[in-house]
């Protein structure tokens, strides 16, 4: 007898029974003749491991809960954070975060990649925050942390020296942000040098600010070149490729695929700017994932860490609307963002991990029209429907 059955659900677009064993999803079948200590009966609804979330600050989520929101340009927010950062705690950091993990969590995610801020003026809180969020919510939720460096390292130098100590600390991987520094090469090579010597991935906010005087993404496709770093590196935002011409636009395509630059679209930015062409990307190869980046604080002031939010909001602005468009969409927020963050045994398929999420919905158009939420989880074989949602 198996642990669990779940008849009738729909994977990829195919109804089926999956059969649970341990940890394990053992069989796939159109009809499992098997009985189930557990039988659930999925209605033909839509299941998938769980949605992909590739981009937050869940060190700075919640922050509209102390401080209101001010209408102003990016700057004088980041001054405004600053200014917050200042009396953040781990404690209150490690609060904060396990909402927006709870509420993606009660959303259907699986895998969620965040940064966590590292500079002198919030030290390693944190880094050290988040991996204690991740270790508890392992099984769950994987959670990968990014080491960022927010502020720069112009103004704040021994950041390259908290950054190694972060990355010693398990930080996943690094991060930069290529605008806040004049010499904006300089920070990409700092960052791609720690991601050498600790050997893992890097991840930089890149050309967000969508003018050309930002532009830095072949600067740094053209080095990871250099360096053997091809598929090691994403870049969030990109959003100048929107500004440049047709010609330039095709010359940046061929170095993201040379290159193979992995890009995360915010799709909240498109309140400040416009966002990088995520159709033309997909049309080149390229791999895109959806991020619900900024909850809550002084750069967006709602949001709630549930991704498909952020789809819906994407399928708007660039008209992810046709079947193929919906297909493109649905995969961002699941196999395609999975790959991304190197999230290995994604999908519902015999030897995989047990991770199921039962969707309220009988087709992803219908999961981002009615932002249907899960009626099942199920995470490493155990049903924590009722724990989780309350039912």
């Amino acid at each position: 007898m198996l642990d669990i059955v779940l008849r009738k659900v729909q994977v990829e677009g195919q109804q089926v029974d999956v059969g649970i064993a341990g940890d394990t999803i053992v069989q796939v079948e159109p009809e499992i003749e098997e009985r189930g200590c557990r039988e659930i009966d999925g209605q033909n609804r839509v299941a998938i491991t769980g949605f992909v979330d590739c981009h937050l600050h869940l060190d700075k989520s919640h922050l509209m809960d102390r401080a209101s929101y001010q209408d102003v340009s990016g700057p004088e927010k980041g001054a405004l954070t600053r200014r917050e950062k200042a009396c953040f705690t781990e404690e209150d950091i490690y609060k904060r975060a396990e909402r927006v993990v709870q509420t993606g969590l009660q959303a259907g995610n699986i895998a969620i990649r965040t940064s966590a801020d590292v500079d002198p003026l919030v030290g390693l809180a944190g880094v050290k925050a988040l991996l204690a969020l991740k270790g508890k919510y392992a099984g769950l939720v994987d959670i990968q942390v990014a080491a960022f460096a927010q502020e720069g390292m112009e103004k704040y130098p021994e950041t390259v020296e908290l950054l190694r100590q972060a990355l010693q600390l398990g930080a996943d991987l690094v991060g930069g942000h290529t605008i806040i520094d004049a010499d904006g090469r300089g920070h990409i090579d700092t960052i791609l040098d720690l991601a050498r010597e600790f050997d893992v991935e890097a991840e930089f906010h890149l050309d967000e600010s969508g003018n050309r005087e930002h532009y830095l993404l072949p600067y740094l496709a053209q080095r990871m070149i250099e360096l053997g770093l091809q598929g090691r590196v994403t870049g969030i935002h990109c959003c100048t490729l929107s500004a440049l011409t047709p010609g330039e636009r095709q010359e940046a395509l061929e170095l993201i695929k040379e290159s193979s630059l992995k890009v995360i679209s915010a799709p909240t930015a498109i309140s400040t700017r416009a966002l990088a062409p995520v159709k033309e990307l997909l049309a080149a190869g390229v791999l895109v994932g959806i991020g619900s980046d900024n909850v809550r604080d002084f750069f967006n002031p709602i949001g709630s860490g549930d991704i498909k939010q952020i789809a819906l909001l994407l399928a708007y602005v660039q008209r992810f609307f046709t079947a193929d468009d919906i297909k493109q969409l649905w995969e961002m927020l699941t196999c395609k963002g999975a790959a991304l963050l190197g999230y290995r045994g994604y999908g519902i398929a015999v030897g995989n991990r047990a991770d199921v999420t039962v969707l309220d919905a009988h087709s992803p158009v219908e999961v981002f029209s009615r932002q249907a939420p899960p009626v099942v989880l199920v995470r490493g074989g155990r049903d924590i429907t009722t724990e989780i949602l309350g039912r």
